[in-house]
């Protein structure tokens, strides 16, 4: 397997992180939590402009045909630049819906997501019935397993989204949500567990991201302050540090690339592979995150400095992966899948 990127592919990544950076600056994440709900749709309607909340679906129902790998790219850099909203659960859950094909309420909602009209808020629900929103402040989509074979699409009422641990993406516990339309799909039997693993996959991508952009501020940062007339990166408690959160980050990226490779290509392993990207990137984002307020001395706690933006997305997003598996889950899954391996 090739996990170096193509020419299209760089120049996806390129497109994304110019975009981003100048459309969504710091100053427009830390603002997230007040920014005008109009805003926030103007900027989807420029992402959908861009392709990427299609970037999976299939090229008959109008999306991009794209693969995981894309995907992966465009969730990481959203994460890079704390993007206010929640894209990578637009993308992972956009296949889903339009398999339900033509006709019916959830073609018309994938409709209007490709076409820029609205995005969805990501409810997640929980087994007492409440559900925890990821980007409030519009409708949200709940997806529930009710059958091998069957699955059901709640659309939510909107909720008012409040900063939370994260302050770049409003959220919302909701006790009782309030279900305005629903609908029941016949699906593939391994459609559930593949709109699972994209999601997971895409989190990653995202907590990378963020932790990626931690980690280039902390380094940026100990070139740059001086203590003894000398900066405090040729510090070996500092620049070793740095050293060792950098390999961490990019062992889980590898991991994930290779992950959404084997997705991509259909391969026998892809189900396995998938299980090491969210336990290496929790592992790794949360210490280089952690670090990069470290280095930055009393400044990182500061509101000014972002080391503590990316550390809240990044903690905020590691929370969001454990609720689906634990380590402990992922590593009894890992090993008990190399045992399968064995055996066979």
């Amino acid at each position: 397997m090739d996990l170096h990127p193509t020419e299209d592919q760089r120049m996806l990544q390129d497109a994304a992180q110019r975009y981003l950076a100048e459309r969504h600056p710091p100053a427009v994440a830390r603002a997230a939590a007040v920014r005008p709900q109009e805003a926030r749709l103007a900027q989807w309607r420029e992402i959908a402009g861009q392709g990427w909340p299609a970037l999976l679906a299939p090229v008959t129902h109008d999306g991009l045909g794209l693969g995981m790998r894309e995907a992966w790219i465009v969730a990481e850099a959203a994460g890079r630049h704390l993007l206010s909203l929640p894209l990578a659960a637009n993308m992972a859950v956009l296949p889903t819906l339009c398999a339900a094909g033509a006709g019916g309420p959830v073609a018309q909602w994938a409709a209007a997501m490709m076409a820029g009209d609205t995005y969805f808020a990501d409810a997640a629900l929980r087994p007492d019935g409440s559900a925890l929103v990821e980007g409030a402040g519009v409708r949200a989509l709940a997806l529930r397993r009710t059958g091998a074979t069957a699955l059901r699409v709640e659309l939510h009422a909107p909720v008012a989204g409040e900063a939370g641990l994260d302050p770049t993406m409003p959220v919302k516990q909701v006790r009782s949500p309030e279900v305005l339309e629903s609908a029941d799909l016949e699906v593939a039997p391994q459609t559930w567990v593949q709109l699972r693993t994209r999601l997971l996959l895409l989190r990653s991508a995202e907590l990378l991201g963020a932790a990626s952009a931690a980690l280039d501020a902390a380094a940026a940062y100990a070139r740059e302050r001086r203590q003894f007339d000398r900066a405090i990166g040729a510090n070996q408690a500092v620049k070793h540090r740095l050293a060792d959160d950098w390999m961490a980050l990019d062992d889980a990226r590898l991991a994930g690339v290779a992950a959404v490779g084997a997705l991509d290509a259909g391969a026998g392993s892809a189900e396995r592979d998938s299980l090491f990207p969210p336990l290496l990137a929790v592992e790794a984002g949360r210490r280089a995150a952690q670090n990069a307020v470290q280095v930055h001395g009393a400044l990182g706690v500061t509101w000014e400095c972002d080391a503590h933006l990316y550390l809240k997305r990044v903690l905020r997003l590691a929370a969001c992966l454990q609720a689906e598996a634990s380590c402990t889950d992922l590593l009894e899954r890992i090993w008990e899948s190399g045992a399968d391996r064995l055996a066979a």
